[in-house]
């Protein structure tokens, strides 16, 4: 067939980012994966080493460096891969703001851990605070010229500096714990990995350190707006850990940050890949709206199909993986697996909208979502907590993390790239049927093979549960898929054509 020579650009263009995009996915897939399961057994062996205190008092003070950080958050990779042309006056801005903002960081969360050992009574948290300054400070050294390798979609480096970052992690953390079974085993875990990946950047991409203001301008003027969303969103998620700390009591509250992390560790392993290669790809295609549109469609519809899987899936096996891994005493951990993992396995379905905002340039319109959100949180978690307590957090979560976050998202969809509510959630309808055929038949499962009275029990529940769990989705899902048309739009559409290239090369 034959194409006029624009025509003919455009088409090979678009291959060219499209087989980028999809290589680039499957790099990090790979990384990530690897990268999430180091994570999650490090969590389950210190879990086991150490005790829910030691874990409250780190998320404390890890809570307080993800609010600072938010608060000074420049997005300055965002602003480097969002112009088409970086110069070095470019990179050495980066380089002195990311410095600056590093220094300020640390001192803020020195002061803060001085301040939170007073209201709370503990002298820990002060040097707990400290320790976990030095990270921030590590990371705001690395090399500004790593961010070309997300800006030309080359994510295998990245892939593997995280990949080392989580091994080098896992090594010092388990050790000194083991060592020790103190809950500096946790912060000097994190500090180490801060250092290691900091200087993998410079072997990666070589720069010489250089201070300059010459381009402030031009990068802040496009992540101001990103900022603020930074702090609204870690706010607005973070800001119950404090309240909870001293009102669950810190045993409660650890129990519930290792049930966080378990399920926020499981559930973006399969899509955190997809996500983040969104925006440079997107970027490449934002002049064209009708382009962005399906491509738009096409990464929240396979988001959705993994996410639900896998939040839902992880929800069921709560709790022999619970009893398997971390021991029969932990129920806290649980209940917030089973209440927040599908949660935050259907949220993915809303990736794409930062991706869309970040490449279109809007990114005023985050500023403005994150305010509703953060309005509309608070409220409802602190009624659930002053009157139910634990119980009264997850509820309050599941309400503002579901139906809250979902109507935000859907409005400034509609107001980006004009695509109707209707049309947003049509492309996800075959994943919740099939995610809840899944339900019903592990729930019923569940019920026949009984209780968990060891670990023999709790394996054979999860193999059983986890395959043929997995199994019922997957022929629901292709099978609605093939009598709905077999349309373009979702991942069975991909995983056919990626059988059929393998097929050929036979």
């Amino acid at each position: 067939m034959n194409f006029p020579n624009g025509e003919l650009v455009k088409k090979e263009h678009t291959s060219s980012v499209g087989s980028k995009t999809v290589k680039s996915t499957m790099l990090l897939l790979l990384g990530v994966f690897y990268s999430r399961i180091i994570n999650l057994i490090m969590t389950i062996l210190l879990a086991r080493i150490l005790v829910p205190e030691d874990f409250g008092l780190v998320a404390l003070g890890t809570t307080l460096l993800l609010i600072v950080n938010s608060i000074t958050d420049i997005s300055l990779a965002s602003a480097l891969i969002h112009h088409k042309e970086v110069t070095e006056e470019d990179f050495d801005t980066a380089f002195t703001l990311s410095l600056m903002r590093g220094l300020i960081v640390s001192v803020v969360v020195i002061l803060g851990g001085a301040y939170m050992a007073e209201i709370y009574s503990d002298s820990r948290l002060v040097a707990i605070c400290f320790g976990l300054s030095l990270r921030p400070l590590v990371a705001s050294l690395s090399s500004p010229r790593y961010v070309l390798y997300s800006k030309e979609l080359r994510f295998g480096t990245v892939a593997l500096q995280e990949s080392i970052n989580y091994t080098a992690q896992f090594l010092i953390s388990v050790s000194i714990a083991i060592y020790t079974q103190s809950y500096w085993a946790i912060v000097s875990g994190a500090v180490f990995s801060s250092v290691i990946g900091t200087t993998f950047t410079y072997f990666v991409a070589p720069y010489r350190p250089t201070f300059s203001l010459a381009s402030w301008r031009r990068l802040l003027g496009f992540s101001f707006w990103l900022t603020l969303n930074e702090f609204l969103t870690i706010v607005g998620n973070r800001f119950d850990n404090f309240l909870a700390g001293s009102w669950l009591g810190l045993s409660v509250f650890g129990a519930m940050n290792v049930g966080n992390n378990i399920a926020g560790v499981v559930t973006q392993s399969a899509v955190a890949p997809m996500q983040r290669v969104l925006f440079p790809s997107f970027a490449q295609i934002a002049h064209n709206r009708d382009r962005l549109k399906v491509a738009f469609q096409k990464s929240q519809a396979s988001l959705f199909t993994l996410g639900l899987a896998v939040g839902v899936g992880t929800a069921l096996v709560a709790e022999p993986f619970v009893y398997l891994t971390l021991g029969p005493n932990w129920p806290v951990a649980v209940l917030v697996i089973q209440c927040i993992a599908p949660v935050l396995g259907a949220q993915v379905v809303f990736g794409p909208v930062n991706a869309i905002c970040n490449a279109v340039g809007a990114t005023k319109v985050l500023f403005y979502r994150g305010l509703i959100l953060v309005l509309f949180r608070v409220p409802i978690v602190l009624a659930g907590l002053y009157f139910y307590g634990l119980p009264g957090i997850l509820l309050a979560r599941i309400v503002s993390g579901g139906v809250v976050t979902s109507a935000a998202n859907f409005y400034l969809v509609r107001r980006l790239i004009n695509l109707t509510v209707f049309e947003q959630i049509f492309v996800t309808w075959r994943s919740w049927i099939a995610g809840l055929c899944m339900t019903i038949f592990c729930l019923l499962l569940g019920r026949y093979l009984g209780p968990i009275n060891n670990n023999t029990d709790a394996i054979v529940l999860i193999s059983i549960q986890a395959s043929a769990g997995s199994m019922v989705y997957c022929l629901v899902h292709f099978g609605l898929w093939w009598g709905a048309g077999r349309t373009d739009i979702g991942l069975e559409t991909e995983v056919v054509k990626m059988l059929s290239k393998l097929k050929s090369k036979r």
